[in-house]
């Protein structure tokens, strides 16, 4: 059993305290994650991250972003663009223009260089809400993968007649959050839930996305119990960079891209549909 660890940074509470909690479960197990870190996070939430800072001030000033970031890398783990501002992106995406894609991607790249030094190798939708222009853009800039969407196996994005050779790896696994929302699992069980799910045989194993500030705090005890499980029979925990290294992008498949429904969540996400022949 195979399952790829995507961890999504998208609130100041993910980055202050949810990284270094996962950062101290993960060395404990001698897992390697990527990280996927938003840039900015004031969107509409003043008096949430005034709140946040007078509870829980002086853990705020202990691990700015830029030190998380640099505990992340020197942590052994991999990092990419969760876009600027997560909140923002998941709002417009999916239904947004050239123009507001562009500005966006590019103030998210602009911020991360100037915080580690060079430029995002990948980058992750928020909440799954790429569209076509993201995906153009994608290959553009050089990016060695994206995982923007829900799916079952690595592949080409299409969307509306726009084919990208920047390379998908998509979620599979459902997330905690979901699991739970569905009413069935439950806080003392939602890890079997999800070691369940995890076992059905995909040909190149399994993503599962965790968001830093709920798993990092909330349900840390259920990622130590998932690590325990996915690493127990000769299983192995991996980043998504390893998934891409072993992809053959000439035999890489094509498919569309659509939006479906998602138990336990309000919004529809991308999903990979259809394979496509070129």
């Amino acid at each position: 059993m195979r399952v790829a660890l995507k961890i999504d940074v998208a609130s100041e509470r993910g980055f202050a305290l949810g990284v270094p909690a996962l950062l101290e479960l993960f060395s404990n197990y001698d897992v390697r994650a990527t990280f996927f870190f938003a840039m900015e996070f004031a969107s509409g939430k003043g008096l949430v991250r005034r709140a946040f800072s007078r509870l829980l001030g002086s853990d705020v000033s202990r691990m700015s972003l830029e030190e998380a970031i640099h505990a992340v890398v020197e942590g052994g783990h991999e990092i990419g663009l969760y876009g600027f501002d997560a909140d923002i992106w998941r709002r417009q995406a999916a239904f947004a223009d050239t123009d507001w894609t562009k500005y966006q991607l590019a103030l998210g790249m602009e911020k991360f260089e100037t915080l580690t030094g060079q430029p995002p190798d990948c980058f992750a939708a928020p909440a799954w809400q790429p569209n076509a222009h993201l995906f153009e853009m994608e290959e553009q800039s050089g990016f060695q993968y994206a995982s923007d969407v829900r799916g079952k196996f690595p592949f080409f994005p299409q969307l509306h007649n726009i084919v990208s050779r920047c390379p998908q790896i998509p979620t599979t696994l459902p997330t905690i959050q979901e699991l739970l929302a569905q009413g069935e699992a439950t806080p003392d069980n939602v890890h079997e839930h999800l070691y369940v799910e995890s076992r059905r045989v995909l040909p190149h194993g399994h993503v599962f996305t965790a968001d830093a500030e709920e798993v990092g705090s909330e349900y840390l005890d259920t990622m130590e119990k998932l690590i325990v499980m996915w690493q127990g029979q000769e299983g192995s925990l991996r980043s998504l960079g390893e998934v891409r290294a072993e992809l053959d992008l000439e035999k890489l498949p094509v498919h569309q891209v659509g939006w479906a429904p998602a138990p336990g969540r309000q919004e529809h996400v991308a999903t990979q549909s259809l394979p496509v022949e070129l």
